[in-house]
């Protein structure tokens, strides 16, 4: 059985979703990454898996540019004859399920992995009305033509749920892509590499090192995460904010270079894209996301996994890792008064911290890790395996038993 993960990023795919595509590839399902040509394809290619390139513009709402998408799509789902087609993020999921329809693919799965800057930052303009009512138009004609769709947060698939009108749509609730928490741990980290980065930042391990992870779009909250260190920095000198991440010009929400410019500090520092994540969060005292909305943060999980203390929104795809007091602290989203308060109470409270870090790694372990997550992917695989065995050529997603009452049963 052929399978195609679709997504807009190589990235996406290499990053959080490898271990699914292995899985399935271990259940005997043959597995093609569809991904713009980007410099993630060839480590997919050397993980034995077959890329599928196709062109895709992130910000364009042209409808010419975008019906070429379309059409490409349904031009490679003819001739490569997929049984399954799973799809991630706003655009392959509309797209791919238009095309994949289309092409007579028997079973289309979408993965709602977060609302998008449309959800986040729309305000009251009626420009930005007007977009975040065409994109939940477009939610709402696409997701009916689906066979299953998977949200990683309650709040998500309550929301979206309201448009799914077509009582043959599965909706599924998996939280997450799932986390390595053997890799994830403190026993894991690479020495040299943890020596080598505490020289580069010039850090003596007598200050206290708070983190934030994220690509730089507003929506994550990094105007408020610069206005906490400011104001902490301005009454301590044994604090050093970090952030990681880089401008993804793909995204109209990324926050302009200037901005970087104007707040680094010796004390701010914003590192960019950086590939040893684990050895950053090693060195990490108290780790923050004060985004706006997420699906799930992998960034929140992999922190967790590391025994970090969390400070977080209480937004949904955050609001669900974290338990107030327990394993890190919510914030109001968009209050940076609350969230420098939050972290002022963990820089001044070493057992707090311990405890809290301690927690969160329990509850990773239990609930969050990629063993788990694999799980329930194999569960809902194997369902479809089934169906295509015992209907060949017959099935489509007129066969599926409705399921949307399930999202009362997820509270």
């Amino acid at each position: 059985m052929r399978v195609a993960f679709l997504s807009h990023l190589d990235m996406n795919l290499y990053l959080f979703r490898l271990p699914w595509m292995k899985k399935l590839r271990e259940m005997g399902f043959e597995v093609f990454a569809l991904v713009p040509e980007g410099e993630y394809s060839d480590r997919l290619r050397r993980n034995g898996f077959q890329v599928i390139s196709y062109g895709i513009d992130r910000r364009s709402l042209n409808p010419l540019k975008e019906s070429r998408t379309i059409g490409e799509l349904y031009r490679i789902f003819k001739k490569q004859n997929f049984d399954i087609l799973h799809t991630f993020t706003y655009k392959p999921n509309l797209y791919g399920t238009l095309a994949g329809r289309r092409a007579g693919i028997p079973i289309i799965i979408n993965t709602i992995t977060g609302l998008g800057h449309v959800y986040t930052t729309c305000g009251t303009s009626d420009k930005k009305r007007l977009k975040k009512w065409i994109y939940t138009a477009f939610y709402r004609y696409s997701l009916n033509m689906a066979d299953y769709v998977i949200f990683q947060n309650t709040d998500d698939l309550k929301l979206l749920s309201k448009y799914v009108s077509n009582k043959k749509v599965k909706l599924r609730l998996i939280r997450g892509s799932g986390v390595d928490t053997v890799y994830f741990s403190s026993s894991s980290v690479d020495v040299k590499k943890v020596e080598k980065l505490r020289d580069e930042l010039g850090l003596t391990g007598e200050e206290k090192v708070v983190t934030m992870i994220a690509r730089m779009y507003w929506g994550k909250g990094i105007k408020e995460y610069v206005e906490a260190a400011n104001k902490i920095l301005g009454e301590r000198d044994d604090v050093c904010f970090l952030v990681v991440g880089w401008r993804d010009k793909g995204n109209p929400d990324t926050i302009p270079e200037s901005f970087i410019r104007k707040y680094s500090t010796e004390k701010l520092r914003f590192l960019g894209k950086r590939d040893e994540i684990r050895e950053i969060l090693y060195i990490t005292d108290i780790y923050v996301l004060p985004s706006y909305r997420e699906g799930l943060s992998r960034t929140i999980l992999e922190a967790m996994s590391m025994q970090k203390p969390v400070v977080t929104t209480d937004a949904p795809g955050c609001k669900d890792l974290v338990k107030d007091g327990i394993n890190g602290f919510l914030v109001p989203v968009g209050d940076s008064h609350a969230l420098k308060k939050a972290i002022s109470n963990l820089i001044g409270d070493a057992g707090l911290r311990k405890k809290m870090g301690e927690a969160g790694r329990k509850r990773v372990v239990k609930e969050f890790s990629v063993d788990v997550i694999l799980g329930e992917l194999e569960r809902l695989y194997s369902e479809c395996r089934k169906r295509l065995f015992q209907n060949p050529g017959e099935v489509s997603y007129t066969n599926i038993v409705h399921e949307r009452d399930e999202a009362d049963a997820f509270e």
